[in-house]
């Protein structure tokens, strides 16, 4: 078996940290940002031989963007910021409509939604050459008292003081470390894509979401032309998948410009994720591991707080580790008692509104702007640690 090592100078105990980061997405890439930024030294290992560029569109609230900016990333030259977002029922009645502006004046930071590749992209491009190390699948991790090991299906281990598993919702960090269930299907799923469209939408500033009793759909600009669309629907498994022709169907007959998109997209253009949902645990690992992202909280889509929720847990998780003397473990525990409350109840969130579209409740009336606004500002606060950092005694 190979090791892989690397020498730390430290000017005290454990201040300057050797960290292991398994898993090189949205989250493994922001985190290791963060905590080169207090002085540490990370390696990332990722299973895939490159970036991992799928997927489509990610929205990046105000929340999101808030900790991309502390973290140092600037989302400038991607994307699309966007000024508003409306709601409507499947046949076509306004619900209610958000001012996305006064959301970005009220909490000081944008709504952004960016092609994931491009956010990818942009967080590896703040990294040091070679900080992330491909072709590296874990399998394996090991913890004492001095020391992690990480063990690889190649071969190879490494060493560090502190692992953070990052490494998705099949996490083999959560497995090893924590045991229990997977995330659970929650009996729903999404067809979307990211194309480029003529449509007006697609150069616009404005989300629209469209919810009805048996489905849901969305559209988003996302910069240059291209527009992230999806399409939810009720799906277990063994249900076939659907084609464009069966979305058509699906969803004929829903105000414009559903029926124009679905024109101009093929089946190459769809991508199927079923939503799941994790329970979120008390404790996320053992004295010199943790979690973060989908691998401890994974939950459906339907609050497009997924991404932003993991870029929460790496600026918290980041801020946390500085000055650490001794064992980490009183640290790790602090960050993920400071998360779980939060992220847990945007995931409770995410899943009863996704209930909700069998039902009445999301359209049974409509709201003033300024009470869609304010609850929106609301919302983003409550399920955020780094819109309230006072609350966790972080500068």
């Amino acid at each position: 078996m190979r090791r892989i090592t690397w020498r730390v100078r430290s000017t005290g105990w454990m201040e300057t940290m050797r960290v292991l980061v398994i898993g090189g997405g949205i989250g493994g890439l922001a985190v290791a940002k963060g905590l080169l930024g207090r002085g540490h030294h990370v390696r990332v290992y990722e299973h895939a031989d490159a970036l991992r560029e799928g997927g489509a569109g990610v929205t990046i609230w105000s929340n999101g963007t808030a900790a991309l900016r502390d973290l140092g990333v600037s989302l400038e030259g991607i994307g699309r910021r966007l000024h508003s977002l409306r709601s409507l029922t499947g046949n076509g009645r306004l619900l209610w409509e958000a001012d996305l502006d006064e959301v970005t004046e009220r909490l000081g930071a944008p709504t952004v939604e960016t092609p994931r590749r491009a956010l990818i992209t942009r967080l590896a491009d703040t990294l040091p050459a070679g900080t992330v190390r491909f072709g590296r699948r874990c399998v394996d991790v090991r913890e004492y008292p001095d020391r992690v090991v990480a063990d690889f299906a190649d071969g190879s281990s490494a060493e560090g003081d502190v692992l953070v598993g990052a490494d998705g919702q099949r996490s083999v960090v959560r497995r090893k470390v924590l045991g229990g269930e997977p995330a659970r299907l929650t009996g729903w799923a999404s067809w979307q894509g990211l194309t480029y469209s003529d449509l007006p939408l697609a150069h616009g500033y404005q989300t629209l979401n469209i919810a009805g009793r048996d489905g849901h759909c969305g559209l988003i600009p996302a910069g240059n032309g291209l527009l992230h669309w999806w399409f939810d629907t009720p799906w277990s498994e063994g249900h076939p998948d659907l084609s464009v022709a069966d979305l058509r169907n699906l969803f004929d007959g829903w105000p414009e410009p559903v029926g124009a998109l679905l024109s101009t997209v093929t089946d190459n253009d769809l991508g199927f994720f079923p939503h799941i949902r994790h329970q979120v645990p008390r404790v996320w690992g053992g004295p010199r591991t943790t979690l973060l992202g989908d691998a401890v909280h994974a939950m459906p889509p339907a609050v497009a707080q997924a991404a932003n929720q993991t870029l929460e847990d790496a600026w918290l998780l980041s801020s946390l580790l500085t000055d650490v003397e001794g064992i980490p473990t009183s640290r790790l525990r602090r960050y993920e008692r400071e998360r779980r409350p939060r992220v847990a109840k945007v995931s409770r969130q995410a899943a009863l509104t996704s209930a909700q579209r069998r039902t009445p409740l999301q359209r049974l009336g409509r709201f003033p702007k300024w009470v869609a606004t304010r609850t929106q500002v609301v919302s983003l606060r409550s399920g955020s640690n780094v819109l309230t950092p006072a609350r966790v005694g972080i500068a």
